[in-house]
């Protein structure tokens, strides 16, 4: 039976704007912590085994990035389709739209997992890895793609929590997979008892198997019937009215990121010109970029669900108080936190490396992307503001601005034109930050106008 009401914690339609948003943000950002620290481990385990191996897991981050994109095409459309629908009180809808998203998610899985598995030599070796680098690269790689099913279901429940506003289940399913990250990286890594050492292809292991412990766990939840969305995970049918909806918000936001993830492709390969050093330092800024950039990412990803609801409920006023009560919070926290690692840059280095060239190249970049932070986070509440309006391509336009016309041509210009070298890419990385800022205001503020003066009886999530 559909549910007919949903939790007055969770009915983002009414109460405080800042109240609400800082209480949908905080689990997020507490989960997405617990995910920078799931990478952090990855990273400070693997970075016992030198700098090849450093660079190993850095190749894989395009391909990792390629891999979150195809799954936030479901998890961000479908969440986008679900909180407009309970904003909507449709909860009939809500529910299918969340069996809609476990059927794609199954379906993407497998096919990802194919491709990755048969291709992914050829594509690291594209990227510019070689010799040693290449082999430990791939030992990686394949056995993150062989566990995409369960990658690919962890994200799309995820999504479905994101919809209907249970931030905390989102994060407790975090800490679950987090911890068992933990406790397996180090046996996994460098054996234990009757198992082996595996290296890097162990650091890979324990990420799919804590993923797997952290999905049995979303699992649950959903049984249990704790939820306010209930529905069948054993029934999963196709309905197309639905997937298209889900796709028209989630392919747009998953071809935003797939834009990063060339881009990241495309400054491997220009980073690799300088040494394997140069790829180390590129991984270790993500890395630590990944921490800093949480207060943003967790503003953004609750404002989809604020003003999703509140558009599928018509309160247009909500929308636009949610949207600037989020660009002020992002850019204030952002802002905090790029203050401090730009001041202490060596702290933060020394916690995974030592070696000379590393520590050089990474001081530099953490002395020019934080100085980007605020504009970043203008720029993420602006995308994910038009996901939540169920209007994703807007910020695909934006991103491949973003890419094509700023960060790859200029990549390009100031490491071959100039004597910056590796610097060159950061600053073009801040650069693009910027222009996303810049245009992501501009478009959101014009887009939001138009709709807030369409025809009042028209049902807003038909206005993708």
């Amino acid at each position: 039976m559909a549910a007919q009401t949903i939790d007055e914690k969770r009915d983002l339609t009414v109460g405080s704007i800042p109240k609400k948003l800082i209480k949908l943000s905080l689990p997020i950002m507490g989960g997405m912590f617990l995910q920078t620290i799931f990478n952090i481990v990855d990273t400070f385990f693997v970075s016992r085994l030198g700098s090849d191996a450093i660079a190993a897991v850095g190749m894989n981050m395009p391909l990792l990035f390629i891999l979150m994109a195809a799954a936030n095409a479901v998890a961000v459309g479908s969440s986008s389709y679900i909180a407009r629908s309970l904003g909507a009180k449709d909860y009939s809808t809500a529910e299918k739209t969340a069996s809609q998203a476990m059927t794609l998610a199954i379906i993407f899985g497998i096919i990802t997992t194919v491709i990755g598995v048969v291709f992914a030599r050829h594509i690291l070796a594209m990227m510019g890895a070689s010799g040693n680098l290449l082999s430990l690269a791939t030992d990686y790689t394949r056995i993150i793609f062989w566990g995409n099913l369960i990658f690919f279901l962890f994200l799309a429940l995820d999504g479905v929590l994101r919809g209907e506003g249970d931030m905390k289940t989102s994060m407790m399913k975090q800490i679950v997979a987090v911890g068992f990250n933990i406790i397996l990286d180090p046996i996994l890594i460098f054996g234990f008892g009757p198992i082996p050492q595996m290296g890097v292809g162990g650091a890979a292991l324990a990420t799919v198997l804590s993923r797997f412990i952290g999905l049995l766990f979303l699992f649950r939840h959903f049984k249990s019937g704790k939820s306010t969305i209930k529905f069948n995970m054993t029934k999963l049918v196709w309905d197309w009215k639905i997937i298209k909806k889900i796709m028209q918000v989630g392919l747009p936001a998953s071809a935003s990121q797939a834009m990063m993830s060339l881009t990241l492709f495309v400054f491997n390969r220009l980073a690799a010109g300088f040494g394997d050093e140069a790829v180390s330092a590129l991984s270790l800024g993500f890395r630590i970029d990944s921490l800093a950039i949480l207060p943003g990412m967790a503003i953004g990803i609750s404002t989809v669900t604020m003003v999703g609801q509140n558009f599928g409920a018509k309160k247009f006023d909500r929308v636009r108080k949610s949207y600037w009560t989020a660009q002020i919070m992002a850019v204030t926290f952002m802002t905090s936190v790029g203050i401090i690692i730009f001041s202490f840059p060596g702290f933060f280095i020394s916690i995974f490396t030592e070696e000379k060239d590393v520590v050089k190249y990474t001081t530099s970049y953490l002395r020019i992307l934080p100085l980007f932070y605020p504009f970043l986070a203008s720029g993420f509440i602006s995308a994910h503001s038009f996901q939540g309006l169920g209007k994703a391509t807007p910020a695909l336009v934006i991103g491949l601005i973003r890419v094509a016309f700023v960060g790859i041509p200029l990549s390009y210009l100031l490491t071959s034109q100039t004597d910056l070298g590796p610097s060159g890419i950061w600053l073009s990385l801040g650069l693009s930050d910027f222009v996303f800022f810049a245009v992501g205001m501009l478009w959101f503020k014009a887009t939001f106008r138009g709709v807030e003066y369409s025809t009042p009886t028209q049902d807003v999530r038909d206005t993708a």
